[in-house]
């Protein structure tokens, strides 16, 4: 996975830098659909703003987030990437290869053996 972290007026320091890579590694061993990141980060007079954009699963997932505290921001930033992510990989796990037609415990199948020759079956 590649991770790039970019700062618009400083620098990231080793701790911010340490903290996004390790969620993106902890979101990449979940999910397990990421294939690069784009961070950014920004800060306007008031507040610190986060933005990101993942490549996953030939899908672009963006979130935006902005607080006064720059860890709150990417806290925040971290809940909406995960749950895009999340939503992403359900529909990629439940779109295809379940049954259509499952019998229920306890149910019988019916059999073309247990069909009286007198009864009419109808096929569709």
């Amino acid at each position: 996975m590649i991770i790039n972290i970019t700062n618009r007026h400083d620098k990231v320091s080793p701790a911010l830098r340490e903290k996004i890579e390790s969620w993106l590694e902890h979101s990449q061993e979940r999910y397990d659909v990421i294939s690069s990141a784009q961070v950014t980060l920004d800060k306007t007079d008031r507040l610190e703003e986060v933005e990101a954009t993942l490549h996953a699963a030939g899908r672009e997932i963006n979130a935006k987030a902005s607080d006064d505290n720059l860890f709150v921001a990417l806290d925040a930033l971290a809940q909406k990437i995960d749950r895009q992510l999340a939503k992403l990989h359900d529909k990629q796990v439940h779109k295809k290869g379940t049954p259509k037609h499952t019998t229920l415990i306890g149910e019988e199948s019916v059999n073309d053996d247990d069909i009286d020759d007198d009864e009419e079956v109808y096929q569709a």
